[in-house]
């Protein structure tokens, strides 16, 4: 730089550089919120009680299931839809509930019935696990802990993808949403 000035060039060139920094890093939180939110990471409950537990799906991205323990919802399966062996696995007290939401899927000659993708699941132990109330549309149940061991919530195997090869396991027809243990 010619007569001096190269303190002051040096001052707007970082501003610059700072300024473009800032932006890039607001815009890359925009697009990783939007992705998210997309997705349905966002936690899905609600203090409303007119409005359901479970967030609805939008878009190409959604879980199979949700799950709802203590408050607590989490995402089950893929983004795909796909339930995923092994599946997650969860621990409750005895008297504690869990309630389970299957995604649902538009039915009927316009798409406007909406029915569950996968059936709802079944316990491998009533004895630990008891099924309880069922919503009227049968995407949403729930499950009662009545005694300590271990139970698996089973569905459909129709979206089930493996994600670790299982050696000398049979294929049984069903495939595990959750799988629940239960302490007294």
């Amino acid at each position: 730089m010619l007569g001096g000035n190269r303190a002051s060039g040096l001052r707007r060139l970082r501003s610059v550089r700072v300024t473009w920094r800032r932006h890039t890093a607001v815009a890359a939180f925009m697009v990783a919120a939007g992705l998210l939110a997309a997705c349905g990471v966002a936690h899905a409950g609600s203090s409303s009680s007119d409005r359901p537990w479970w967030s609805h799906m939008n878009g190409a991205c959604g879980p199979p299931a949700q799950v709802r323990i203590g408050g607590h919802v989490m995402l089950v399966g893929n983004c795909a839809g796909m339930l995923l062996v092994p599946a997650q696995q969860v621990a409750l007290d005895v008297g504690q509930r869990i309630d389970v939401h299957m995604t649902e899927e538009g039915m009927g000659p316009h798409g406007n019935r909406m029915v569950p993708a996968i059936p709802l699941p079944a316990s491998s132990r009533p004895s630990v696990l008891m099924r309880g109330a069922i919503s009227p549309d049968r995407a949403t149940g729930t499950y009662r802990a009545v005694g300590p061991g271990h139970a698996v919530l089973t569905s459909s195997s129709t979206f089930c993808l493996h994600t670790r090869h299982h050696r000398d396991r049979e294929t049984t027809g069903t495939c595990p949403v959750i799988e629940v243990t239960v302490v007294p």
